[in-house]
């Protein structure tokens, strides 16, 4: 389903992107399979938020733990629990659900073990307000297990600059995500978009392990975006999140994204890029791999998990993370 309303004309996207109300409501899709854990928390962090005028959609998907029962336990009017489904969807079938359901002019998915700091969507509406030419802004984030802090500041590379916040083209974007051999604008919770600009369809299935920067780049094509230095969330490290499976399969899908964008935007980005982002995006691999194996995964299993995520996303998506 579209997620885009059919009266705005996409070809006149000065006026569209102009128009941000100075209160406008933001929809949070919380897309969540067998999250018990912590969708809680995720919940409660977004609903604390120091900007009000929110929903928060959550889309549980054929969850077999007490996930759909910690949802409804929340009374809160601004949260909404879309009906059941009972046969497992897969992962982009889920993000698309959620959206489908998103009435406000700017959304954000949100995954159930991610955390918002109360001051995330405040920061992120200003600076869209502040940037009426950008289509999205990202952030910071801290990464974080079992409620330790592992590193303060993760993200956006040098994109901010020196001072902190930067309006960037879609083509430098592109240029320095295959260059840095990375997703740079990090996951779907580092974003806020205007509704208005999300792509049709939504998400492209020639995309596994990079679903989220093509889905960015596309809702871009050939605008701008405003990052920010500021941490405005936390991820969660685990060896249960799709983040976690980084290996030759998906280093060889970002070679082939960062192709993608030599043609989307062959007047910046180049294939010398292409050859040292397949570079760096080893070296990521490697540095991933030495972060799980200090947080006590073994390197056994690592592969192991590699062998299975590699399996089911190359013969379903039934059984990705939400």
């Amino acid at each position: 389903m579209n997620s885009v309303p059919s009266s705005f004309d996409r070809t006149d996207r000065t006026s569209i992107w102009m128009a941000l109300s100075p209160n406008p409501l933001v929809s949070v899709v919380i897309p969540v399979l067998n999250g018990e854990q912590h969708v809680e928390a995720c919940i409660r962090s977004v609903l604390n938020q120091t900007y009000k005028n929110i929903e928060v959609i959550v889309s549980v998907n054929a969850s077999r733990d007490r996930t759909t029962e910690i949802v409804r336990s929340f009374t809160d009017p601004r949260l909404r629990l879309l009906p059941e489904v009972t046969e497992l969807l897969s992962l982009r079938a889920n993000w698309a659900r959620g959206l489908a359901g998103a009435r406000g002019e700017l959304v954000k998915i949100v995954y159930h073990d991610d955390l918002l700091l109360p001051e995330c969507l405040s920061v992120q509406i200003e600076l869209l307000q502040q940037y009426p030419e950008a289509i999205l802004t990202s952030s910071r984030r801290r990464i974080i297990d079992h409620g330790t802090v592992l590193i303060r500041a993760r993200g956006l590379g040098n994109l901010a600059g020196p001072s902190g916040t930067r309006e960037m083209s879609a083509s430098e974007i592109a240029r320095a995500c295959t260059r840095g051999g990375t997703h740079l604008l990090g996951e779907p919770a580092s974003a806020l978009v205007r509704r208005v600009a999300l792509p049709d369809p939504l998400f492209d299935p020639r995309w596994r392990y990079t679903i989220d920067v093509e889905f960015y780049m596309r809702c871009l094509e050939h605008n701008d975006a405003v990052v920010d230095s500021r941490v405005l969330r936390s991820f969660r490290v685990s060896h249960k999140q799709w983040s976690a499976a980084i290996a030759e399969s998906q280093v060889k899908e970002l070679r082939s994204f960062f192709a993608e964008m030599v043609r989307r935007y062959p007047d910046s980005v180049t294939r010398a890029d292409v050859r040292l982002g397949a570079i760096r995006a080893q070296l990521l691999t490697a540095g991933r791999r030495a972060l799980y194996l200090k947080l006590g995964l073994s390197a056994e299993y690592f592969d192991f998990w590699i062998q299975v995520r590699h399996v089911t996303n190359s013969s379903s998506n039934t059984l990705e993370d939400p």
